[in-house]
C-alpha cells in the first residue's frame, strides 16, 4: 500500500499487533528495521498500516521477538495474506506478549 492512502481496518489492526510484540519484546522499531533490512521509516509505516508487510516477514519478526504462539503469529499472516477484507478476526496472543 503506498504511502497516504488509507489502511483497512485489518491493516490497522495488524500493524498494532506487530508494534506490541515488538515493544512486548523491548525491542525499538529501528532494531526491528534492522533485522528485517529495512528502514525505520517503512517500519512505522507497518505498524500504522500504511505499507504491507508481507506473511514470511512477519514470522521472521515473530521469531525475532520469540512468539512462539504458533496459532497467534498464522493469523497474523493470515491477515497480510488477505488484504481484501475488513476487521480484526484474530486471537489476543496474549501468550507472546508477556
Amino acid at each position: 500500500m503506498a504511502p497516504g492512502s488509507h489502511p483497512t481496518a485489518r491493516q490497522i489492526r495488524l500493524g498494532a499487533e506487530l508494534r506490541k510484540l515488538r515493544e512486548a519484546a523491548g525491542t525499538k522499531a529501528r532494531e526491528a528495521a534492522a533485522f528485517l533490512n529495512t528502514t525505520s521509516g517503512q517500519m512505522s509505516h507497518v505498524e500504522a498500516g500504511i505499507a504491507a508487510v508481507s506473511a514470511e516477514r512477519i514470522r521472521r519478526l515473530a521469531g525475532h521477538y520469540a512468539c512462539t504462539d504458533e496459532a497467534f503469529v498464522d493469523a497474523l499472516a493470515a491477515m497480510a495474506g488477505d488484504r481484501t477484507r475488513a476487521g480484526g478476526g484474530t486471537s489476543t496472543g496474549e501468550s507472546c506478549l508477556r
